[in-house]
C-alpha cells in the first residue's frame, strides 16, 4: 500500500513538473507574439506617419530627460544680477556677439522691421538660449534687419536626421535657410530641426537629396513673409531688390558654394557694391564679402518653384 502511494506521488510530481514547463513555454510564446506585434505596429507607424513619429520620439526623449534631471544639482550657477549682459557690436556690416563665453549667454530674438534693438538683461525676456559653440554665436546684418545666423552643422542639430534618414549637417540647407528668415522676421522662434519637421510633414523633403525647391515659397509664405520669384537674375535686378529692402535666396549650382545644389541667403549690399551672404554651410563664407556677379553666374538654372532666385520681404500691408 505504501509502495503504491509512493508511485502515485511520483507520477503527480512528474505531472506537475511537466505542467510548469508547458506554462513557461506558452508564456514565452505569448510574450514573443506581443513583442512581434508591437514591433510591426511601430514600424508601420514610422513608415506611414514619419513626421508624427519623429515628434512623438522627441516628446518622449524630452520627458525622459526631465525625469533624469529631477533631484540633480545644477551644473552651472545661475546668472547673478550683476552679470555682464550680452552685447551686440556692429563690425564691417555684420553683428557679432561679445562676452558670449558660456552656455548661459542669451540673445533677444529680432522680429519686425526694426533695424536696431536694445538688450534687456532679464532672462525672462529672451526666447533662445545660446549654447557654448561660439563659432555660431553671430547676428548678421541684412536689408530687412538683424538676423541670427544658423549653421546646419551646429552641434545642437547637426546629427538630427531630416526625414528620419538624412543628417542636417549634410542635407539641411533648406530648413536652415528658411529657419533663419522666419526666426528673424516673423517672431516665430523656430530652429532648423523645427523646419525640417515642417518640411517633411508638408512634402518638401527629398530623401537623400535635401529639400525640394518649393520649400522656399512654401515655408516663408506659410509663416507670413512675402516671397516671390525674382523678375530676373541679372546684376541690376538683384542689386535693385537688395537696395529696396529685400533679402535674396539663391539656389547655387556647381561652383564655389556647391558641387550640386545649395541654398544661400544674399543679405545685403555694401557701399562698394559687393554683397554679404549667409551661407548656412560655412561661417567662413558668411564672414566674407562677395562679388554679386560671381553668385549670379553660379546660380543653378532651375525654373521650378520660382528658382533659382527668390526675393523675400515683409508682407505688403497696403
Amino acid at each position: 500500500m505504501k509502495k503504491k502511494e509512493f508511485g502515485n506521488h511520483t507520477r503527480v510530481a512528474q505531472a506537475s513538473g511537466h505542467s510548469f514547463g508547458s506554462r513557461l513555454i506558452g508564456a514565452l510564446l505569448v510574450s514573443g507574439c506581443f513583442l512581434a506585434a508591437a514591433t510591426l505596429s511601430l514600424s508601420l507607424f514610422f513608415y506611414f506617419f514619419p513626421a508624427q513619429a519623429i515628434r512623438s520620439f522627441r516628446t518622449v526623449q524630452s520627458f525622459a530627460q526631465q525625469l533624469l534631471a529631477i533631484g540633480r544639482p545644477e551644473e552651472e550657477p545661475p546668472l547673478q544680477s550683476n552679470s555682464t549682459p550680452l552685447n551686440l557690436q556692429q563690425s564691417s556690416g555684420w553683428l557679432q556677439t561679445a562676452n558670449a563665453s558660456s552656455a548661459t549667454d542669451k540673445v533677444i530674438s529680432v522680429a519686425g522691421m526694426a533695424k536696431t534693438f536694445s538688450q534687456d538683461p532679464e532672462p525672462e525676456q529672451t526666447d533662445m538660449e545660446l549654447f557654448s559653440n561660439e563659432d555660431y554665436l553671430f547676428m548678421l546684418d541684412s536689408a530687412m534687419g538683424p538676423m541670427l545666423y544658423y549653421n546646419q552643422g551646429d552641434s545642437r542639430w547637426g546629427n538630427y536626421l531630416y526625414g528620419g534618414m538624412d543628417a542636417m549637417s549634410q542635407y539641411g540647407c533648406g530648413p536652415t535657410v528658411v529657419a533663419m528668415l522666419i526666426h528673424a522676421f516673423t517672431g516665430h522662434a523656430v530652429t532648423p530641426p523645427d523646419m525640417a519637421d515642417w518640411a517633411l510633414a508638408n512634402g518638401f523633403h527629398s530623401p537623400h537629396n535635401g529639400s525640394r525647391h518649393g520649400i522656399i515659397m512654401g515655408a516663408l509664405s506659410a509663416y507670413g513673409l512675402q516671397v516671390e520669384s525674382a523678375p530676373g537674375t541679372d546684376y541690376d535686378t538683384a542689386a535693385g531688390l537688395l537696395r529696396s529692402g529685400h533679402v535674396l535666396i539663391a539656389l547655387m549650382g556647381k561652383g564655389t558654394f556647391s558641387s550640386d545644389g545649395h541654398f544661400v541667403i544674399i543679405t545685403n549690399m555694401t557701399e562698394s557694391g559687393s554683397v554679404r551672404i549667409a551661407d548656412c554651410y560655412s561661417l567662413e563664407n558668411t564672414r566674407q564679402e562677395w562679388d554679386l556677379n560671381l553668385l549670379l553666374s553660379e546660380l543653378k538654372h532651375s525654373g521650378d518653384n520660382g528658382g533659382p532666385l527668390w526675393a523675400v520681404s515683409y508682407p505688403n500691408t497696403n
